[in-house]
């Protein structure tokens, strides 16, 4: 196929297949980078024990803060690739593509160095319990060590698909997810590995993503064609800009998970590898929910870069309705068939008894998250960046303190009521900076600073 035909002009067309067409393949990666992720989980709880469950599901959050940055940067390439590919200025796309893969990349550097280092103190500040803290430090320490691989992904897959691409990073993690199953089963019942092998097929398997994006990349020099001589001040300014908000968002939302990984580690270890089941459980029924926030996304800085506003509006009110559907579906099978599926994670009956009422908790408020992803990622696309960081100061307030009291109540029960409200504040923040035309003016301000 034509990589031409890959890109997908969202500024022309039914909005609402657009962002279907668009949310597809981007539904289906979020499945594989789910399998990605519950390989892991599945293979050690199921061959190595509950204690490596939790040590494997406890590493999440702190991996998550420390590359903060790049998916704050990642975000902030596909704004401003997305404005500058919907506006139709090849000269401006080249200097976007060019900063912002580079200023990714140099931020990744420097996060491996802190994550080799800093990752006992993280576990330790998380409480993880000390039967799990040897192999939580083991796993922790070689996903560190394989960022650079991590960045790659993650800004190349930003980048197609801020000009319409979703297939090829689909792609990308299905090869990705088969050689992550194949090298977890390899290292961990055949070589009796056990978390570091999972570790090291985790860090293989991204940098085969990235490899594969960059050679897709590679060829498409119409549109991606890096040249250190076009890097840009203002558009670096502009990553930074709206990168570190991002990244101060994301690293809140870890935040507020690590408060609420402390709660659970404090009712031992079957309470933390029920968390981390039960979360792995949510991100797959829930995936669509991410995806469909991002092809919102997209479409709004496609047609912002182009001026079309009114399209704008016309593609969140299309992502509403896909989300309210798709949610409600979802939150149906998590409520009925919980049990099931964390049963394909552990075998331990107190796990399973203790993950059930997080995942049903979580399914009632199933919709919410998706109207949290819309609303960010639409606010972003719109360079209106002040609402997305108070969206997750509201969740890190509901999540840091609302588990150590619900739980004082409830117990664990009480700590998977901390998340849903979190989730309602948040939404209900982005939804009324929507109603508001503040958003529009800060678009176009951007669109100014970045125009030459």
């Amino acid at each position: 196929m034509d990589t031409k035909e890959k890109n997908l002009n969202m500024t022309e067309g039914n909005p609402f297949s657009l962002i279907l067409r668009f949310a597809v393949p981007l539904f289906i990666g979020n499945i594989f980078q789910q399998v990605y992720n519950m390989v892991d989980s599945i293979v050690v709880g199921q061959f190595v024990g509950k204690n490596a469950l939790a040590a494997v599901g406890g590493c999440g959050s702190a991996y998550s803060l420390i590359i903060a940055l790049v998916t704050g940067f990642a975000t902030a390439a596909s704004v401003l690739l997305a404005q500058a590919f919907g506006g139709g200025d090849p000269g401006q796309t080249q200097r976007s593509y060019t900063t912002s893969i580079t200023v990714i990349l140099m931020t990744g550097g420097a996060l491996t160095v802190v994550g080799l280092l800093a990752a006992r103190g993280l576990l330790t500040l998380l409480g993880t319990p000390a039967d799990v803290m040897g192999d939580a430090v083991i796993y922790l320490r070689t996903i560190c060590g394989g960022i650079l691989a991590t960045c790659l992904y993650n800004a190349l897959s930003s980048c197609l698909r801020a000009v319409g691409d979703s297939t090829t990073p689909l792609v990308a993690l299905i090869l990705s997810s088969v050689v992550n199953v194949g090298l977890d089963l390899l290292f961990v019942i055949g070589f009796n590995l056990g978390v570091f092998g999972v570790a090291i097929a985790t860090v293989l398997a991204q940098m085969i993503a990235g490899l594969f994006c960059l050679v897709c990349v590679v060829r498409r020099t119409e549109i991606f064609r890096f040249d250190l001589q076009c890097m840009d001040r203002s558009i670096t300014k502009e990553v930074f800009r709206i990168g570190f908000p991002a990244a101060f968002s994301s690293a809140i939302v870890v935040v507020s998970s690590m408060c609420i990984q402390r709660a659970v580690n404090l009712f031992g270890s079957d309470a933390a590898a029920a968390y981390a089941a039960g979360n792995r459980t949510e991100q797959a029924f829930l995936c669509l929910s991410y995806a469909i926030g991002m092809a919102v996304g997209t479409f709004c800085g496609q047609n912002i870069g182009a001026r079309k506003y009114d399209r704008v509006r016309e593609g969140i009110h299309c992502g509403a309705i896909i989300n309210i559907l798709y949610s409600l579906m979802m939150a149906f099978l998590m409520f009925v068939f919980a049990p099931q599926v964390l049963r394909i994670f552990t075998t331990s009956y107190a796990v399973v008894e203790i993950g059930v009422p997080m995942v049903r908790i979580t399914a009632v408020f199933a919709p919410l998250l998706g109207f949290v992803f819309i609303f960010q990622n639409f606010l972003r696309s719109a360079s209106d960046i002040v609402p997305t960081i108070w969206m997750s100061i509201c969740e890190i307030t509901a999540r840091s303190i609302l588990p150590f009291v619900f739980s004082a109540a409830a117990g664990y029960f009480g700590i998977w009521w901390a998340t849903p409200v979190g989730w309602a504040g948040s939404a209900l923040i982005g939804f009324l900076r929507y109603q508001g035309n503040t958003w529009r003016k800060k678009s176009e301000a951007s669109l100014e600073r970045i125009s030459v």
